[in-house]
């Protein structure tokens, strides 16, 4: 494989990932559960 494809692939899975987690956060639901989960391990 010729490694400018091999680091456009990368970089494109490394933007799905990132679009991915950031999309979870738009959804309050998510949000205060994972606040929820934070807050207990004190």
């Amino acid at each position: 494989m010729k490694p400018w494809l091999r680091q456009l692939l990368l970089a494109v899975a490394c933007a799905l990932v990132l679009l991915t987690v950031l999309s979870l956060y738009l959804r309050p639901g998510f949000v205060m559960n994972m606040a929820n989960q934070v807050w207990g391990c004190f």
